[in-house]
């Protein structure tokens, strides 16, 4: 080998390291991006909007940047016919694809969904959260629970509709839950499913058909007060549910998913 050729070498060797340790950084940094948005709202540093909107935000830059830079590198192993960092080039590019891939679904839904935080089974008929958890929200300086909640202005498509408007436009799939069991059995049966799903129960009253619970989200403490109500019907029991969230912001989907999923459990418990 000439001397240029062995001094070329080492030259492309020390970039392809630099070029896969800066991919592997920018990774690692979309990843502490995305652990820190729960530390700093808990902590006071950010809002929620920052904290998790803005977060992810940056954190799927950093990974997109990581995949380009990873790419890169891979390309650059290649050429060199080096292996092992052709691997290290190729698992960054899958790692930060998935990363970035993901965090930018979440950022398309948040602008898909309709920016609600109060959900139920059937807005004619509202279920009615007891004066006990009202007082509860009022001490916790929680939103204002309402039935004629509209969505304000400066939402897109969804300003000025009301909350039951734009749930039964999104999730048309919400619906009460009929069972065979009496109203006391099946008031039992929710409350022990509630438990199983972890959330705190406060109330349940099998001769007055009510189950009220508390959910805490994992990563950022958020609350959500949950209302059950069950009546009597010819075949059984009709069940109907409401999850409202304690802070006044667009709950990504979350209360329709946490009423679907006490639904599905009391319909695999309940026979």
């Amino acid at each position: 080998m000439s001397k240029e050729g062995a001094t070329a070498a080492p030259k492309a060797g020390g970039l392809r390291v630099a070029i896969l340790s800066l991919g592997v950084l920018l990774l690692i940094a979309g990843c502490v991006l995305l652990a820190a948005g729960p530390t700093l709202y808990r902590s006071g540093s950010l809002d929620l909007e920052a904290a998790t909107a803005g977060t992810q935000q940056n954190a799927m830059y950093a990974m997109a940047a990581a995949g380009v830079v990873g790419l890169l590198g891979f390309v650059l192993a290649i050429m060199g016919k080096k292996q092992k960092a052709g691997i290290v080039g190729l698992l960054l590019v899958v790692a930060a694809g998935i990363g970035a891939g993901s965090l930018y679904g979440q950022t398309v839904m948040r602008e898909e969904l309709p920016p609600i935080y109060d959900v139920q089974t059937d807005w004619n008929q509202p279920v009615a959260f007891t004066e006990k958890t009202l007082h509860e929200r009022d001490v916790a300086e929680a939103v204002k629970v309402r039935d004629d909640a509209v969505i304000p202005e400066g939402a897109g498509p969804w300003s000025g509709k009301t909350f039951a408007a734009a749930q039964a436009e999104f999730y048309d799939d919400l619906k009460p839950l009929m069972v065979r069991a009496n109203a006391p059995e099946a008031t039992v049966a929710i409350a022990n499913a509630a438990k199983k799903l972890g959330w705190n129960v406060m109330l349940s009253d099998p001769q007055g058909g009510q189950v009220e619970a508390t959910y805490y989200s994992q990563w950022y403490g958020l609350a959500s007060d949950i209302a059950v109500r069950v009546t009597p019907d010819a075949a059984g029991s009709r069940i109907d549910v409401r999850s409202a969230s304690r802070i006044g912001v667009p709950d990504m989907g979350s209360n329709a998913s946490r009423v679907k999923e006490l639904l599905n459990q009391v319909a695999l418990d309940v026979r």
